[in-house]
């Protein structure tokens, strides 16, 4: 099993950057499955930094493991926001919301769970 890790703030900024890390750890992987992954890196890090703790200054862990054909994304927040998340206009609401369904539409099986730590997303691959 091959696995890779990376911690970075709760920023909207870090989003860009964990793209591009998905796609240098997953290089010799076909475009596809690469361009998948950094899909569902892109959407999961989005959610942890617009609704967990990691927007309040806190950090989001990523660790990424190939084992056979199984490619497996784990992105782990701090939890629920303590303030109440910030609210968008309707016509911005049109730009949201769509991110677990894009999720569900590119992982062979996704998941989360919930513990004192904070949430854990994941999404699996076959490559």
């Amino acid at each position: 099993m091959s696995e890779w890790m990376m911690e970075v703030a709760g920023s909207p900024s870090v989003v860009p950057g964990v793209r591009h890390w998905v796609c240098e750890v997953l290089g010799d992987f076909p475009e596809d499955i690469r361009d998948r992954m950094e899909i569902i890196a892109s959407e999961y890090a989005t959610n942890c930094v617009r609704h967990s703790r990691a927007a309040e200054g806190g950090n989001i862990r990523l660790r990424l493991t190939a084992e056979g054909e199984r490619l497996r994304l784990e992105i782990r927040d701090e939890g629920p926001r303590r303030e109440a998340p910030d609210v968008w206009a309707a016509d911005e609401a049109v730009d949201f919301g769509r991110g677990l369904h894009i999720v569900a539409q590119l992982a062979d099986v996704m998941g989360d769970e919930i513990s004192s730590e904070g949430r854990l997303a994941w999404a699996e691959v076959k490559a």
